[in-house]
């Protein structure tokens, strides 16, 4: 027991003096004592006997290497490229863009591939000038086709209103003029077109849409028929004589049209959605802000409706504006309307 603590004993003074040479053992080893003296300022008669007992003492002394072990290299995660959301074209983009494309489907059924001096051709949905330019190339194609000093007198032409209805004035326009060279009832191949309504006058389509936001009226005229539109004007203007204006009690404000005026947020914890689920947060409505109602989610147990503002179309609990719970439950289900809930406005948030 003794000779073998001498033995460790002496084995670690000889670690020890490799140690204070800065050595690695392995490496001491595997060199002879000459090569090693070359190295070091120790005598070579020294080393020469620290190397026997080293290799003695490794002799008696069998170590313990473990289970075999497989080292698998580190690999770094592969980072997925960030996609910056591409915004949600405006409805009345939308409407322009097909418009832009009925329009050139036009211009080249009648002309070709010329195109009057001044043409845009401008096609781009986030364009900030798109209702202008595209406003600006029908009448160039207009005056190229029929005459530049004269309109139709139901042409609209350019009035000044929120963008949507600029957009609905210009396939109004559109419209009309397909009629002269195609007729009332047929369109080029490829011919997008548009709601029927948007081929009536002004007046008769701001009447019909307003009462069908409040979910009053029902366009039930053929859109077919070459009468369409004086038929819908009829249907709209005697329901609004016999259902409104003929009860005064109930007034233009009454709950059942309740979208005939501005709405207000009332709260300061009115969060915008992009989705009547609330699953898609996109920012908190100012309180005060004035929206413009356009309808309703019709899910179990819902609050959610849908407004609009300047740069914005999302949902909020009606409670946190001046909508009541009446006008709430009549207002349209947005599953079948047309929207486009987006957010742009400044209070808007982004996603990284």
């Amino acid at each position: 027991m003794a000779k073998n603590q001498n033995s460790a004993r002496h084995l670690w003074r000889v670690l020890a003096v490799l140690g204070v040479l800065a050595m690695p053992i392995t490496a001491a080893l595997t060199r002879e004592p000459a090569a090693f003296a070359q190295e070091t300022t120790v005598e070579p008669g020294t080393l020469t006997a620290l190397w026997a007992t080293v290799t003695a003492q490794a002799a008696f002394t069998t170590p313990f290497l473990g289970p075999e072990v497989t080292v698998e290299p580190t690999i770094a995660p592969t980072l997925a490229p960030t996609m910056t959301p591409t915004p949600a074209i405006p409805e009345d983009a939308q409407l322009l863009t097909r418009a832009r494309a009925d329009l050139e489907i036009l211009a080249s059924a009648q002309m070709g591939s010329v195109r009057p001096e001044g043409w845009s051709g401008i096609s781009d949905p986030y364009a900030t000038d798109l209702a202008l330019l595209t406003r600006l190339d029908l009448e160039l194609l207009y005056g190229s086709l029929v005459d530049a000093s004269a309109r139709p007198a139901t042409w609209i032409g350019a009035v000044g209103s929120t963008p949507i209805a600029i957009a609905r004035d210009v396939r109004h326009d559109l419209e009309l003029m397909a009629d002269l060279f195609f007729g009332p009832l047929t369109r080029p191949t490829g011919w997008y077109g548009g709601d029927p309504l948007f081929r009536c006058n002004r007046a008769t389509q701001v009447l019909v849409q307003l009462l069908q936001r409040g979910g009053l009226f029902t366009v039930e005229a053929n859109p077919n028929d070459p009468n369409f539109c004086y038929n819908v004007e009829i249907a709209a203007t005697r329901y609004t004589e016999m259902e409104i204006l003929a009860n005064a009690e109930r007034g233009v404000f009454s709950p059942e049209i309740a979208l005939v005026s501005d709405q207000q947020v009332t709260t300061d914890f009115a969060v915008a959605w992009l989705d009547s689920s609330a699953r898609i947060r996109v920012g908190i409505i100012p309180n005060g802000q004035p929206v413009k109602v356009i309808g309703r989610s019709y899910a179990d147990f819902s609050n959610m409706m849908l407004v609009s503002g300047t740069d914005y179309q999302v949902f909020v609990e009606y409670q946190n504006t001046t909508v009541t719970a009446d006008q709430f439950r009549s207002l349209p289900n947005v599953a079948t309307l047309e929207i486009a809930p987006t957010c742009f406005a400044e209070w808007c948030e982004t996603s990284d």
